[in-house]
């Protein structure tokens, strides 16, 4: 049995139901912790005037998008990272992609996995590009990384979709398969029934 979204549905979902609600919880705890972020980048503006504030902080914008674009591939990698310790065969198990639709980068299992498995490879990016730095940044007050790190919570959110599908219809111990065209996996079976054989 498949249970399975397309990349586009998972986009749309991801933009519904993960978007606004991270957006809010981030705004929340930017807004009690306003007193500890490192707001020293603003008022050099006044020190410096706007337009050596402005070249100096270019950089800063540009190494931002390098960052986010170095993210994509990091947040695969990391997936890649879970498949080759988790999934019998190491790396001849992992396979990366590319969805030309979404324009969207993919790492895959070959082989089946047991479906807390999965939701370790699928939580990898969230937690390692995620959680981890913006905690970080609520402790240091880097408002650079803080938002860093919400852009990639988001970009997660087909990850979270895939976690609530394998909460949803596998149990821990199952087998599932990774589909690599689709947000989905099919599911092999029970933990017992592979057991046995």
């Amino acid at each position: 049995m498949e249970y399975r979204i397309t990349l586009e549905q998972a986009n749309r979902q991801t933009a519904r139901y993960i978007l606004w609600p991270v957006l809010l919880l981030a705004a929340a705890v930017f807004i009690a912790r306003l007193s500890h972020w490192d707001f020293s980048f603003w008022t050099q503006a006044h020190a410096w005037g706007l337009g050596p504030w402005l070249l100096r902080y270019v950089m800063w914008l540009l190494i931002f998008v390098a960052v986010l674009l170095a993210g994509v591939f990091v947040h695969e990698g990391l997936h890649g990272v879970a498949i080759v310790l988790l999934a019998r065969g190491g790396w001849r198990s992992l396979e990366f992609g590319f969805d030309r639709k979404t324009l969207s980068p993919f790492a895959h299992s070959r082989v089946p996995l047991r479906a807390w498995q999965m939701t370790v490879v699928c939580l990898a990016p969230l937690v390692g590009l995620g959680l981890l730095p913006a905690v970080a940044a609520v402790m240091g007050g880097s408002v650079f990384v803080y938002a860093l790190s919400v852009i990639f919570i988001v970009a997660s959110g087909g990850d979270m979709l895939y976690v609530g599908m394998l909460a949803r219809y596998a149990k821990g111990r199952d087998w599932v398969r990774d589909l690599p065209d689709a947000v989905g996996f099919s599911l092999e079976g029970s933990g017992k029934e592979k057991e046995k054989e």
